[in-house]
Parts: structure tokens; C-alpha cells; sequence
């Protein structure tokens, strides 16, 4: 393998570290968002504030899934670029699985945290005392 290939796969697993930073962001501010609405505040009921979450979470995943997909694309772009003298084992560890996956896994996740934002009555779960 030449020097070059070594500073490439050095940021290929650079770029993947980011990838898993935006997956454990997208599920700290997901479970933070059911966290809230599952805490039983008499807020939660309102559907003013409902509409809100559901406005600055579609925002976020939107973003989210814009750094993804760039995440994507420049590994994809620097893989190519190692030369024959890697091994096909090693170059198929540091390739990113196919955009589409990224992309549908994101957006089922997506559409079911705005249907638990809009449908879930959270404030009737709260314990009666």
C-alpha cells in the first residue's frame, strides 16, 4: 500500500466516526422529544406544541439526513480512490453500504417519531393519582 492510501483510509475512519456521531445525535434529540412528551406536563396536550415539535424535528432529521448523505458521498468518493494494492477485505469494510439503505432506514425512523409526536395521546398515559 502506498502513503497515499494509508492517508486515505485514515480519513475513510475518520468519516465514519462522524457517521456515528449523527446517528447518536438523531437519537439523543429523538428520545429527548418522546422523553418530553412522555413526561405526562399538562404542555404535552396541547397540540399547538405538538405541531411545534413535529415543525423542529422534521427540520432537524432534514438536516441530519443532509450530513448523512454527504457523510455518504465522501466516502464513497475516497474509497474509490485507494489504489489495487489494498486489500478488496479492507476497501469493503471502509465503503459505506448503499445510499438507499441510509436513506429509507432514516426515513421509516423519521415518519415514525412524527407519528408518535401526532398520534400518541402521551398526556393520558400519566399515572392517576
Amino acid at each position: 500500500m502506498t502513503e497515499q492510501d494509508f492517508e486515505i483510509i485514515k480519513i475513510l475512519i475518520d468519516r465514519g466516526s462522524y457517521m456515528n456521531t449523527y446517528w447518536n445525535f438523531y437519537i439523543v434529540v429523538t428520545s429527548a422529544i418522546v422523553g418530553v412528551l412522555a413526561s405526562g406536563k399538562e404542555f404535552a396536550r396541547l397540540k399547538a406544541v405538538r405541531g411545534l415539535l413535529c415543525i423542529v424535528f422534521i427540520l432537524f432529521a432534514a438536516s441530519n439526513f443532509s450530513a448523512i448523505h454527504n457523510l455518504v458521498s465522501q466516502r464513497s468518493a475516497l474509497a474509490d480512490q485507494l489504489t489495487s494494492a489494498v486489500p478488496d477485505e479492507l476497501v469493503g469494510t471502509l465503503r459505506p453500504q448503499n445510499f438507499n439503505s441510509y436513506a429509507t432506514f432514516h426515513v421509516l425512523l423519521d415518519v415514525v417519531v412524527v407519528a408518535c409526536i401526532l398520534l400518541i395521546p402521551w398526556h393520558s398515559m400519566k399515572a392517576k393519582d
